[in-house]
């Protein structure tokens, strides 16, 4: 799994902090005050002030299964590489923990998966039908866009230990990514 900061509002919290003082009838020209600003707006929870900054991230190497439930994320906005368009010859897949046993099953199954997608494709079958014998386990990549409200969300819902691993291991990822950015609206997070 690779996670990449494609690009994130310039100067995120002092954009934010400016922005927020018409809340408060503030002076923005104190750069001690707007940091004590931010502050105070993540304190009391005041994140609407949030949607005025965006994040925008590369998401590559996860399985079809993890994408399907980012994509629930119904603030977060995606795109997605397209099964239908490109071809999956020789994909890769994300396996979960696995005994022995287990881990000789996978690997029959996709590579019987494998085989198959190929056959049908160069019988002729149109990658958009072929892709149909495909795995969740396949992995795929995306470009995802939020307002730091909507990834802070994000961050809260699935980092939580209960959280799927594959899921929890991307949004503690981005979190990271955040908390440098912006270490006064992420960095109480954390769930690890």
């Amino acid at each position: 799994m690779i996670i990449t900061l494609e690009h994130i509002t310039p100067n995120a919290e002092e954009l934010i902090s400016k922005y927020s003082a018409v809340c408060y009838n503030s002076d923005t020209t104190d750069p001690i005050k707007n940091n004590k600003r931010i502050k105070h707006l993540m304190k009391v929870k005041h994140l609407s002030t949030l949607r005025h900054a965006i994040a925008t991230f590369r998401v590559e190497g996860i399985s079809r299964a993890c994408s399907h439930q980012f994509v629930r994320s119904k603030h977060l906005d995606f795109l997605q590489r397209s099964q239908r368009y490109c071809s999956e010859d020789g994909f890769e897949v994300v396996k979960p923990e696995m005994t022995v046993v287990q881990e000789l099953c996978f690997q029959e199954t996709i590579t019987h998966i494998h085989s198959t997608y190929d056959a049908l494709v160069a019988s002729g079958m149109k990658k958009e039908d072929a892709r149909m014998v495909l795995p969740n386990a396949a992995t795929t990549e995306l470009i995802v866009t939020g307002n730091l409200q909507s990834w802070k969300d994000f961050i809260a819902l699935r980092t939580v230990p209960a959280a799927q691993y594959e899921i929890r291991q991307v949004a503690l990822g981005i979190e990271r990514v955040l908390q440098a950015e912006c270490p006064n609206v992420f960095g109480e997070l954390n769930n690890e």
